[in-house]
């Protein structure tokens, strides 16, 4: 029995942001999202208190409401040319200058260790089929 890896700690990856359509934001709201996805929010037992507190940014366009509240999970196509199109700079800039540098990683690094994962996992896989 293969189970879904969930992260082991209190960490969250933040994308810095999504773009959805008009029907994807649709289905957010209305199906994905308990509680739905736009406010006013009036479910109580998804939202606590104030269904319109104030959230970080992170939470309204970096994605933690879809990845948290929602419970889609993020897919990274890993072919070389379509991982390549996912990446966005930042424009603004600012997290550059205030995060600690060991926060960074070059992105080449980073597609290394994906991939590395993507072996481990598939060794794993072989194993469990055996």
């Amino acid at each position: 029995n293969v189970k879904r890896p969930r992260r082991v700690d209190a960490t969250l990856g933040q994308q810095a942001g999504f773009m959805a359509t008009r029907k994807q934001v649709e289905y957010f709201h209305t199906t994905a999202c308990p509680g739905g996805f736009l406010p006013p929010y009036d479910d109580q037992t998804q939202w606590k208190g104030d269904s319109l507190q104030r959230h970080s940014v992170e939470f309204w366009s970096g994605g933690f409401q879809l990845f948290g509240q929602c419970f889609l999970n993020r897919i990274v196509p890993l072919d070389p040319r379509r991982f390549e199109r996912q990446l966005l700079y930042h424009v603004s800039n600012n997290k550059q200058r205030s995060a600690p540098a060991k926060k960074f990683i070059r992105v080449g690094d980073f597609y290394g260790q994906l991939m590395r994962v993507k072996e481990k996992a598939e060794d794993l896989l072989k194993q469990s089929v055996r």
